[in-house]
């Protein structure tokens, strides 16, 4: 019985701390150039449509030939519709801003500055050939 009773307990913990993560941005593939004009100049920042990534991008140009590319589905519940991240300043952005549960994300990396979520937002890959911006994961 106590064998039983054990057993019990094992299983019931293990299905507790084995439950799905909901605060995981689907893998979705991402491919796609975009000319380098549309961007802007270093700081700037662009979004794309919603069917590039789960919920859009967000492409930022950090530095001279440095561009940054994010998924805009918020870490935090990204199964919701309204957790979507947005730049914090359109014309000079420093942080990607979820509105709908109040998460901050830095626009350098990706990682939570604040708000409930604890994850960093998809990062894609990003490179350049002078004229056009690659995306892709």
């Amino acid at each position: 019985m106590k064998k039983l009773l054990l057993l019990f307990l094992i299983i019931s913990f293990c299905s507790q701390s084995c439950e799905t993560n909901n605060n995981y941005i689907p893998d979705v593939y991402v491919q796609f150039q975009i000319p380098l004009t549309e961007i802007g100049g270093i700081g700037q920042a662009i979004y794309t449509n919603d069917n590039y990534g789960v919920k859009g991008i967000i492409i930022y140009h950090e530095g001279f030939n440095n561009y940054l590319a994010f998924d805009r589905a918020c870490s935090y519940a990204p199964q919701e519709n309204c957790e979507k991240v947005e730049l914090d300043d359109i014309l000079s952005p420093s942080f990607l801003v979820d509105s709908c549960c109040g998460s901050t994300f830095f626009l350098s990396d990706g990682t939570p500055t604040g708000g409930p979520a604890s994850l960093p937002i998809k990062q894609y890959h990003t490179s350049t050939d002078g004229s056009y911006l690659y995306i892709s994961n």
